[in-house]
Order: C-alpha cells, then structure tokens, then sequence
C-alpha cells in the first residue's frame, strides 16, 4: 500500500491557518478598542506586526506571500492606528 502525502501541500495550508489564527488573536486583543491606543497598545502591536512581517523574508512561495501580505493589510484596515 502507498500512501500519497504532499507534504509540501500539508505546510502551505498549515501556514495559511497560522495566519487565520494570527489575525483572529491580533484582532482579540484590539477588539475593543478603534482609537485611543496606548503607548503598550501599540509597541505590543509593533511587536507582532514585526513577527509577522519577518516572515516574508523566509517566504519563497509566491502564493503564501500574498496571502500574508493580504493578512497584514487585512489587520491594518481594521487598526489604522497601530500603523
């Protein structure tokens, strides 16, 4: 018996799920808030936006980075002002 395993497939949706779950926590600790962040607001923000952005310079695979640039802008839309 053979089994068919496309690891690579297998990474890029579990990366694509990384970045569902990112966007869903950023938004989780910045839902209540629209304007009027603090200072920790915002350097807890720079703090994970930097994480996440560090991942383009790892990603070689065209598809995955646009689906993390989609997610970075998807996030600045919602919080313009961690930005």
């Amino acid at each position: 018996m053979y089994l068919n395993y496309d690891s690579d497939k297998v990474q890029k949706e579990e990366f694509k799920e990384h970045l569902k779950w990112f966007e869903e926590e950023f938004d989780e600790i910045f839902q209540n808030k629209k304007s009027g962040y603090s200072l920790t607001d915002k350097r807890l923000a720079n703090v994970l936006l930097n994480k996440l952005s560090e991942s383009i310079n790892e990603c070689n695979d065209e598809n995955l980075l646009y689906d993390l640039v989609a997610t970075l802008n998807s996030i600045e839309k919602k919080h313009p002002d961690l930005f």
